[in-house]
């Protein structure tokens, strides 16, 4: 496996909020490091809904008591109910007999075999919860990763946002030199125009970036009530191939559904097999009759009742739910295979970005030498102080670069992370 360093964001979060420009919404946006809020592990793992709008958790409670009523209906609706009957009847015959009948009784129809069924529909009432449970705990997730996607984004766009500022800094340098050797026939006007367009691009460059800004604001207000900025993030680490594979919220829910059309084969191919109930009812009757003699008392019967179906379309009712479940099985497969290149992909990313930070900070050294001849000899009189801001500037935006890619990289394992499920109990 190769080893992939994990990126502490603390540091990244304290340049941010120091340095973020003073033009949004005509306020200065300062991100501090006093929390009012603290993500909480559970919250992280995905689980938990205390991150999301009292909306969205009213809406989960719900889909969790929907799913604990569903599972209870299930589980046991094998049960027969027991039938609770009463009559009251006036007959006259054509013989000129007269009688009446009033009766209370309770009754069942019971089943005690079903070839199976009825451990199948136990079985179903399970897989079923399993399937649902899952199915809800992967949305919860998904929005969780939502959320945080927003958050990092938003970090990793206010530093493009600084570094743009520090570019424009360096465009005014530049038009400045410009304009000063075009005026003194230096050059011709083609230099000095394109200082000015790479200006223009970078301040319109500018302006999206500010937008994006606004519309993260607005990505994480819809999931959350939490401000963005109160939102601080764990470090997310590099997970195991094997790992992901086996708690991966895709490759869990299909088995999952797996498991259910399992359930729903072996139920269906047992209702065309033979079935044993036990019958019973008793209860009270009062019979009164003008020619005949009277009864009043109890009365009771039972018995075992054996049944066994001849269908015409067994076969092929039987035949569509094995379908069903042969097809979810190879879903599955392919869920696996899409999983395991998608860890790769993302472990490419990872290794891309690690891949510039080290680039970069080849560059930085370079930079720094530059520097340092440069100050000098600014500091005796051979250089104007235009180069020296003019690198310092630049040294500043190849700083950023690093802490933009480090965000990237904690973009793409907070990604690994929220598509499968975590222990409770493991560490940030």
């Amino acid at each position: 496996m190769r080893k992939i360093s994990s990126y502490n964001l603390n540091s990244i979060n304290n340049k941010v909020t120091k340095k973020l420009p003073k033009l949004h919404y005509n306020e200065a946006m300062k991100i501090h490091n006093t929390l009012l809020f603290i993500l909480l592990a559970s919250s992280i793992y995905g689980e938990d809904i205390s991150l999301f709008s009292p909306e969205k958790q009213s809406y989960y409670e719900q889909q969790q008591n929907q799913i604990e009523a569903g599972y209870e209906k299930l589980r046991y609706d094998w049960i027969s109910p027991l039938n609770l009957k009463a009559s009251n009847v006036y007959e006259k015959s054509s013989t000129g007999t007269h009688d009446t009948r009033q009766n209370i009784s309770v009754g069942i129809a019971q089943d005690v075999f079903r070839s199976g069924g009825i451990t199948y529909a136990i079985g179903y009432a399970d897989a079923k919860k399993e399937a649902d449970t899952i199915g809800m705990q992967k949305e919860i997730a998904g929005i969780h990763q939502e959320l945080i996607t927003a958050v990092l984004t938003y970090k990793k766009n206010a530093l493009i946002l600084e570094q743009s500022e520090i570019k424009l800094k360096n465009s005014k340098i530049e038009i400045f030199l410009k304009r000063k050797q075009y005026e003194a026939g230096d050059i011709d006007i083609t230099l000095l125009n394109n200082a000015l367009m790479n200006q223009s691009s970078e301040l319109k460059n500018n302006t999206a970036l500010r937008f994006s800004l606004s519309q993260q604001r607005l990505e994480a207000a819809k999931l959350s009530d939490r401000s963005i900025d109160t939102i601080n993030l764990p470090t997310f680490a590099l997970i195991q191939k094997d790992e992901f594979l086996l708690e991966g919220w895709n490759i869990r829910y299909a088995d999952s559904l797996s498991q259910t059309t399992a359930q729903q084969y072996g139920q269906t191919k047992s209702s065309y097999l033979p079935k044993l109930t036990f019958i019973a009812d008793a209860g009270v009757q009062r019979y009164d009759s003008r020619e005949f003699a009277d009864y009043h008392g109890n009365f009771y019967d039972m018995g075992l009742q054996l049944t066994m179906p001849l269908t015409y379309n067994a076969s092929a009712s039987i035949q569509e739910v094995q379908s069903t479940y042969l097809k979810q099985q190879a879903q599955t497969a392919d869920i696996k295979r899409q999983m395991n290149a998608q860890y790769d992909q993302l472990v490419t990313h990872i290794e891309s970005y690690q891949h510039v930070i080290a680039i970069t900070k080849e560059n930085l050294k370079f930079y720094n030498e530059l520097i340092n001849a440069t100050k000098a000899a600014v500091d005796a009189g051979y250089k104007a102080g235009y180069d020296l801001q003019t690198l310092q500037n630049t040294r500043s935006i190849e700083e950023l670069e690093i802490k933009i890619n480090e965000i990237n990289i904690q973009i793409e394992l907070s990604t690994l992370h929220f598509m499968m499920r975590h222990s409770q109990k493991e560490p940030l």
